[in-house]
């Protein structure tokens, strides 16, 4: 059985599109806006707990799938197993600084084309 580390199971987790984001033009990775609570590995099985950004994210299966298929190809991985917490955990400042940066500077063009002035900024 080849070995695989929680930074080979994170590399992956990067390929996963937060959907919402990518509807914004902004495509963050679920890593990239902090949705990956935790990574457990255990004798070649895998945990990934995901924090949903909202109570009402209906895209669950998608994340399910979704990690499950990225994490197929991490040679010496025999399951996947993804939980999540429903939303309400996560924060803003649970992204990376560079999403929080995308973010601002997408928010910044479409200000800027749609000719809105924001006081103080």
């Amino acid at each position: 059985m080849t070995a695989f580390t929680q930074e080979d199971v994170i590399s992956r987790l990067h390929e996963i599109i937060d959907p919402c984001s990518a509807a914004t033009k902004v495509p963050l990775s679920i890593v990239e806006m902090g949705m990956v609570e935790n990574v457990e590995l255990a004798s070649g099985n895998v945990v990934v707990a995901l924090r949903m950004t909202s109570p009402l994210c209906h895209a669950l299966p998608y994340f399910q799938m979704e990690v499950e298929r990225v994490l197929a190809g991490i040679p010496g991985i025999r399951g996947v197993k993804c939980t999540f917490d429903h939303g309400g955990n996560w924060q803003p400042d649970n992204m990376t600084v560079s999403a929080q940066r995308k973010l601002a500077d997408r928010r910044e063009f479409v200000r800027s084309r749609a000719g809105v002035y924001v006081e103080g900024e």
